[in-house]
């Protein structure tokens, strides 16, 4: 999985030229010349089917020569702009699955697109102003909240904490048996 700061360097490519925060999906699907289509398209397209069933927006990749893609959502979900975004990330990102790492990267770069960190209000306090503020839902509020805060434990630090507490136990240990020959 790419780090946070690769994923914000990449994104800065593409937030630069946004003046107006949250940022605007279809801006950007202009700039990359991906196409979107609300849900009652997608059912259309997809001959009476609906796409988007079980999901708010799906990146579709069309066949021919050149590959082609249009971004499918539904615009009555609640966080619909958060949904385009995390679909153009998987676009940008040239991801190829839906497997959890591509999953979690494309989540994270859709809150840097829609809500740039160098450029987000001081005002926000917490991980739920940004959720209201750029309309990410709470979990991948939390979660890009805890990178901009440097919050998350790193798989580092968990190896660091857990050989700190192997010699703290060496050493009570010792402690106890000296203690005990003491006595």
């Amino acid at each position: 999985m790419r780090s946070f700061k690769q994923l914000f360097e990449i994104a800065q490519i593409y937030t630069k030229q946004f003046t107006s925060f949250p940022c605007n999906p279809f801006l950007l699907c202009t700039h990359l010349q991906i196409p979107f289509k609300v849900k009652s398209q997608a059912v259309e397209d997809f001959a009476g089917a609906n796409p988007l069933i079980s999901t708010p927006a799906i990146l579709y990749k069309e066949s021919g020569k050149v590959p082609s893609y249009i971004i499918y959502f539904d615009e009555t979900s609640m966080y619909w702009r958060f949904y385009i975004f995390h679909e153009i990330a998987h676009y940008i990102l040239g991801h190829t699955s839906d497997s959890l790492q591509e999953e979690q990267e494309a989540n994270l770069m859709a809150c840097l697109l829609i809500a740039p960190k160098n450029k987000l209000p001081t005002y926000l306090k917490n991980a739920k102003d940004l959720s209201v503020f750029a309309e990410i839902p709470i979990a991948y509020a939390e979660e890009y909240w805890n990178y901009l805060h440097n919050k998350l434990i790193k798989p580092k630090m968990i190896f660091n904490i857990m050989i700190s507490v192997c010699i703290l136990t060496v050493i009570l240990d010792i402690v106890s048996f000296t203690l005990l020959l003491l006595d």
